[in-house]
Formats: structure tokens, C-alpha cells, sequence
């Protein structure tokens, strides 16, 4: 063999990828789907999975309850529809394409059993496209009406715009803001400014377009931050509506979509910059008392976990993608 062909079977050697790596990593990301589905929130949709809950349904929603608590989940049952109108009657929809299919609802009767469903400690959460209340934390200075109508609002965003435009392109500080200024009263929006006199710093809303930022702001100050988040979300939109009517709200709303920009979009419906606007509702905020002259806006700090929490879901989504790209390349490689 000359040297010029062991120099192109040494090149070649190089470039050929190591085919146990790739099935390695395949493995492992087959084991993490299975623990997903089986032992996460993954199990949320295949509810015959979870087979000591029992199910009541009105022929629209259902809801899936532990232990016996038909009663509580007949309530639970009658609050989703009761929500679902609201929300609708809120944006002004007549269709009900929004709740056409229903809502799949599980009552968690301990923290033991949210947790092990849905990986956090809140009071509700919409994962998966399904909603979960934890009954244990529900009545916590909070009614059952102002939890549900939380979580079905963000499970109305979900479906209306797909998760991953609600993710990347929907606001995060506007979706929480109508969510919680939606119950019939927010404690975190009446706290906010005892909250502001004892700390009075407040990350701004330009800087909690996404989830990700959103959880940031949720964990600074050892999470004492959330309480003062949602109550300056809630205070704010509540403010956009006061000040410029509840049709600008819908208009903000229904020009939400992937190909644009929602902050070019805010200055197009409410012909100020965003930033413009939040100032000087803060500044009505301070002549009214309802925030200290010191109140001010802090800049968001960069959370490690929180990042390779979302790389982890990044991962998990777009690996498939990867894995399929690579067998058709090799299909057309062989055809050639």
C-alpha cells in the first residue's frame, strides 16, 4: 500500500464516528424517556398509569382524584368549567376553541403526590398539557377558584399559541400578569407593597419575557422574590387596562404570534416603549405611597442551574431531531 492510500485510510478512519458513543447516548436517552414517563411528569399523559386514582368527568373536563373524594373532585370538576368561561369571556371568544377538547385535571390530596407528578412544591401547575392541584397547599391565604383560574389561563395560552411559541415568543411577565390579576384577588398583588417598603427593588418586566427568566426572578432572594413578582405583574397589567382600556389588553393579545416581536408589538398598540410605560407606572406608584421613593429596578443575575435546566430540555427535545437528521443523511449516503 503506498502512503498516499494509508494517508486516505488514516483520513477517512478519522472521520468515521465512533458508532458505541452514539448508542450509548441513545441508551441513556431511552432510559431517561422511560423515567420521564414512569416515574415523572411524562406520566401525566397516560393517566392508566397512575392506576390507585379514580376519574369523574362532565362528558368535557375530567378530573383524576386520590383516596375517596368524589366531592371534592365534583367541585374541582364544576370550578373548571366556571374558570374556562371566565378566561374565554375575558379575551371576548365566543367559540370555545380555546377549551373545545377539555381539560384533564389530577387533585393531589398530599404534598408527596404533586411532587412525585409534576418535580415542584407549588400550590398548581400546568405541565404537559394537563393541569395538577395540590390540596394540601390550596387554601393557603389562596382559594381554590384563584388557583384554578391561574393554571387554566396558562393552559388556555398553551393551546391557543403551542408551547413552544408560549415558551419563546409569548411574554412571560404579561401571560402571569393576566393570569393573576384574573382571580378574584391576588395576595401577592396586596403584598406587594409591604414587600416593596422592606426590599424595594423589583426586577423590570422588559427582563422577564421568557420562563427561564421568569424562574430566575422566582428564586432570587431564596424565592422571597416570587411574591413581589407576581404582585408587580398583576399591578402593572392592571394598570395597562386602567389606563389604557381593557381592548388594548385584547389587541396586545391577539397580535401575539412567533414572526414578530412582542415588544415592538407593545409600542404598536400602546404607542410607548414598554420600559417607558413601567416607569411611569412605578412613578404613579410612588406618588399614590403604594412603593417607597427608593423603589427602583434591578438588573436580572444569571442562574446556573436554571440554565442547565433548560439545556436538559433543550436536549431532550432537539436529540431526536438530531438522531433523525443523521439516519436520513446515512440512507441517501448508502443510495449513493
Amino acid at each position: 500500500m503506498t502512503d498516499t492510500e494509508n494517508k486516505i485510510k488514516e483520513q477517512t478512519t478519522r472521520k468515521r464516528p465512533n458508532p458505541w458513543t452514539l448508542r450509548v447516548v441513545v441508551i441513556l436517552f431511552i432510559w431517561v424517556l422511560i423515567y420521564f414517563f414512569f416515574a415523572g411528569p411524562g406520566r401525566l399523559l397516560f393517566p392508566s398509569l397512575l392506576i390507585s386514582y379514580t376519574s369523574v368527568s362532565d362528558n368535557k373536563n375530567t378530573v383524576y382524584f386520590y383516596g375517596d373524594r368524589i366531592e371534592k373532585a365534583l367541585d374541582v370538576l364544576w370550578l373548571a368549567s366556571v374558570t374556562q368561561d371566565s378566561i374565554e369571556h375575558f379575551w371576548g371568544e365566543k367559540s370555545g376553541d380555546g377549551f373545545k377538547k377539555g381539560v384533564t385535571i389530577f387533585l393531589c390530596d398530599s404534598p408527596r403526590q404533586y411532587v412525585h407528578l409534576t418535580w415542584n412544591k407549588e400550590m398548581g401547575s400546568a405541565v404537559m398539557g394537563r393541569m395538577v392541584l395540590n390540596e394540601s397547599r390550596i387554601e393557603e391565604g389562596m382559594t381554590s377558584y384563584s388557583v384554578m383560574i391561574h393554571e387554566m389561563y396558562q393552559l388556555y395560552i398553551t393551546r391557543k399559541f403551542g408551547y413552544l411559541p408560549s415558551v419563546f415568543f409569548y411574554p412571560k411577565w404579561f401571560e402571569e400578569g393576566c393570569a393573576t390579576m384574573l382571580q378574584e384577588y391576588s395576595v401577592a398583588a396586596d403584598k406587594l407593597g409591604e414587600n416593596l417598603r422592606s426590599w424595594p427593588a423589583m426586577v423590570s418586566v422588559t427582563s422577564l419575557n421568557r420562563p427561564w427568566s421568569w424562574q430566575t426572578m422566582a428564586d432570587m432572594e431564596d424565592g422571597k422574590m416570587a411574591s413581589k413578582g407576581y404582585g408587580q405583574v398583576c399591578l402593572f397589567t392592571r394598570y395597562l387596562e386602567s389606563r389604557f382600556g381593557k381592548e388594548k389588553l385584547q389587541e396586545y393579545e391577539a397580535m401575539m404570534h412567533w414572526t414578530s416581536s412582542p415588544k415592538k408589538n407593545f409600542k404598536r398598540v400602546f404607542q410607548l416603549p414598554l420600559a417607558t410605560v413601567e416607569s411611569e407606572w412605578l412613578q404613579s406608584m410612588k406618588e399614590t405611597q403604594e412603593a417607597p421613593e427608593e423603589a427602583s429596578f434591578i438588573p436580572l443575575p444569571f442562574d446556573c442551574l436554571i440554565f442547565l435546566r433548560w439545556l436538559f430540555l433543550g436536549i431532550i427535545l432537539l436529540f431526536p431531531i438530531f438522531l433523525i437528521v443523521r439516519w436520513v443523511k446515512l440512507i441517501f449516503s448508502r443510495r449513493k
